[in-house]
């Protein structure tokens, strides 16, 4: 790879928007792998791609860090793009995308594949999320949004692809629903949702010491409801505390998230406690 990074190195010498127009041609593993390379040797690359958090920080966020979040991120990446061509029969080519719950940002670097910055947007309700993105020179559209919106920070923009990665595991039932209202007023017509739910089967696999939770009681709600929360010890916003753990069934949401139509859902191979789950707007 080091002949390739020295191609790349000649376009980030000539302007950012070459190097990302030539980071479009590699393919999405070799994208992501970029990302993980020290690239001291390549002032230039250096200077523009965005660095990797302290692996502390990914472990801290993810359980995990490195090649293996890289993995798991490619797998949901791929799946993303395979879905949004059956769906709308376009590839995600130069299309515009939000990153809804973003992190620092390990998913928007994987996007470069797709489009370039000025298309990919991000926000995130915890400010030291977005702090993180320009720490590591994270390019995008970022701002900080709600935690329970009644519409997102991007006027007058309508996106092609929205995605939440594990956001949805973690809503109340409230906050969902304020964030799925929100979300349909910036999708594009012919645009796609993707997001991560848990199944029921989430609760027997539980880490009881990070919190405990009443599988019993959360298996119950779940099949009685479609819908069960074990809030975290958090202050509540107007009475309701947004944020835990969280279990969806896809029978819940085509019944209770209006504006939205469900039109797929899949296995979530790097993590069998999520699915993904598509919708389209009404």
């Amino acid at each position: 790879m080091s002949m390739k990074y020295f191609e790349l190195e000649q376009q980030a010498k000539k302007s950012e928007d070459e190097l990302y127009q030539a980071l479009q041609k590699m393919t999405l593993e070799d994208l992501g792998v970029l990302f993980l390379e020290p690239l001291e040797n390549y002032p230039y690359l250096n200077a523009i791609l965005p660095s990797m958090p302290a692996e502390e920080t990914q472990v801290a966020w993810t359980g995990t860090s490195g090649r293996a979040l890289l993995d798991q991120s490619l797998s949901f990446v791929r799946e993303l793009a395979r879905f949004y061509e059956q769906q709308t029969g376009k590839s995600l080519q130069q299309s515009t995308i939000l990153d809804y719950g973003c992190g620092w940002g390990r998913l928007i670097r994987l996007l470069y594949k797709f489009t370039p910055p000025k298309n990919i947007y991000g926000c995130d309700a915890w400010e030291h999320s977005l702090q993180l993105c320009l720490d590591a020179r994270v390019r995008a559209n970022l701002k900080l949004c709600a935690e329970v919106p009644t519409s997102l920070p991007f006027e007058g923009v309508q996106f092609d692809l929205i995605y939440a990665f594990s956001v949805f595991t973690h809503l109340s039932e409230k906050t969902s629903q304020a964030v799925m209202r929100a979300l349909r007023q910036h999708i594009a017509p012919q645009g796609l949702l993707a997001i991560t739910i848990r199944p029921i089967e989430y609760w027997r696999a539980h880490d009881q010491k990070q919190n405990l939770v009443d599988v019993e009681r959360m298996e119950n709600e779940h099949r009685s409801r479609g819908f069960a929360f074990t809030p975290h010890c958090r202050p509540p916003i107007d009475g309701d505390v947004t944020y835990g753990d969280t279990s969806i069934s896809c029978e819940y949401i085509a019944k209770n998230w209006g504006g939205w139509e469900l039109v797929g859902d899949s296995l979530y191979p790097a993590d069998p406690n999520q699915r993904i789950v598509f919708l389209t707007p009404l």
